[in-house]
C-alpha cells in the first residue's frame, strides 16, 4: 500500500462544537511549500481538503489548478484525492442544490490537477439530526439525487466519485452505504473507508474484516486515524492511543487486495481533553510537521511495502 497525507485549512468545520484546536501548523502556508513538506516527510501522494483552495484568491486558485498537478508530479508524488466535504442531508432543496455546486467545482480542481479521485463526506440525518425534519425514505431519495448528480459530473471529466461512510451519517454502515450506491447505478462511484467510521459506525456488527469486505470492488481510499469512544461520544487520538488495531485493519486490506493509498488524515484538533487531542482548553496537537514524520512512522510496519503483510 501507498500513503498520502491530506492538506488541511485553518478552521476546517466552522461552527462545529465538536471542533477543539481549529489551526494547524501548515493551515495559512502557501500550498506548494506544503506540498514540499509533505514529499520530503517520504510520501507517496499528497491529498488536499477542498476549502484549502476557496481561501485563496481567485488569481491564486487559477494558477494553483493550471499548475500544482505538475507540481506535485515533480515531487516524485500523486494527487490522491480531493476531499470535497460539501454535502449535506437536508431536507432544504436550495442548500443542497448550494452544496452539489461547490462539489462541482471540486471535482473540476480535482480534474485540472490530475486528483485520483474525488472524497465525499455527506453530513447529516443523524448528526446534524436532520431525521427530525424529513422521513427516511425523503432522506434516501435526496442522498441518492446528490451522489448521482456529482457523479455523473465526474464520470464526465474521467474521475471517480467516493463517498464516505461514517458513523451518524445517512450511511453509516455497508448495508446502508451499499443500498444508496445501488440506486444511485453509476459505475464511477466508489467508497473512501475512514478508520473512524469503521471503528465505531461498523464494528459494532460485525468485524473490521467483513466490514472491509462489504467493500470489497469499491474501496479505493482510505483515511487512517486513531479513535476512543462510542457514536455519539467520541474523540480523536494520537496513533496507538486508541481503539483502532492497525494490524487487524491492514490484514484486512491486503485480504481484499487493497493496495491504493492510506491517507493520514490528522483530525488532531478534535475534541479530546485528556484521552484525545485536546478541546477548547487545550493546545492539541496541531504541529503538522511533528504529524508527518511520525504517522508515516507509525503506520509504515503496518501498512507499507516492507511490512510484515505485504506480499
Amino acid at each position: 500500500m501507498k500513503f498520502s497525507f491530506e492538506i488541511w485549512p485553518n478552521d476546517p468545520y466552522p461552527g462545529d462544537t465538536t471542533v477543539g484546536v481549529c489551526t494547524n501548523s501548515w493551515g495559512d502556508r502557501p500550498i506548494e511549500w506544503c506540498v514540499d513538506r509533505v514529499a520530503e516527510a517520504g510520501y507517496q501522494g499528497v491529498d488536499f481538503f477542498f476549502d484549502r483552495f476557496l481561501e485563496l484568491p481567485s488569481s491564486e486558485f487559477d494558477r494553483l489548478a493550471a499548475t500544482l498537478g505538475g507540481y506535485v508530479k515533480s515531487k516524485g508524488m500523486e494527487v490522491a484525492s480531493i476531499g470535497a466535504h460539501h454535502l449535506l442531508l437536508t431536507p432544504r432543496p436550495w442548500d443542497r442544490a448550494e452544496r452539489v455546486v461547490i462539489t462541482k467545482r471540486a471535482i473540476d480542481l480535482a480534474a485540472m490537477i490530475d486528483a485520483r479521485t474525488v472524497a465525499a463526506y455527506i453530513a447529516g440525518y443523524y448528526n446534524p439530526p436532520t431525521y427530525k425534519l424529513m422521513s427516511r425514505r425523503e432522506a434516501n431519495d435526496a442522498i441518492v439525487d446528490m451522489i448521482r448528480e456529482c457523479a455523473e459530473y465526474a464520470g464526465e471529466r474521467g474521475l471517480t466519485f467516493s463517498i464516505e461512510p461514517h458513523q451518524e451519517t445517512f450511511i453509516n454502515t455497508p448495508a446502508a452505504t451499499l443500498e444508496v450506491i445501488d440506486r444511485v447505478a453509476l459505475e464511477n462511484v466508489r467508497v473512501t473507508l475512514d478508520f473512524g467510521g469503521v471503528e465505531l459506525g461498523m464494528k459494532p456488527f460485525m468485524s473490521v474484516a467483513d466490514a472491509f469486505k462489504s467493500f470489497a470492488g469499491l474501496l479505493n481510499h482510505v483515511h487512517a486515524k486513531d479513535i476512543t469512544g462510542v457514536t455519539g461520544r467520541w474523540n480523536m487520538c494520537w496513533f496507538g492511543g486508541g481503539l483502532v488495531d492497525f494490524a487487524a485493519y491492514a490484514r484486512a486490506l491486503k485480504d481484499i487486495g487493497y493496495s491504493d493509498y492510506v491517507c493520514v488524515e490528522w483530525e488532531g484538533w478534535f475534541n479530546g481533553g485528556l484521552l484525545g487531542c485536546g478541546d477548547i482548553a487545550e493546545p492539541g496537537l496541531a504541529d503538522m510537521d511533528r504529524v508527518a514524520v511520525e504517522a508515516l512512522e507509525f503506520l509504515g510496519p503496518h501498512f507499507g511495502r516492507d511490512s510484515a503483510l505485504a506480499s
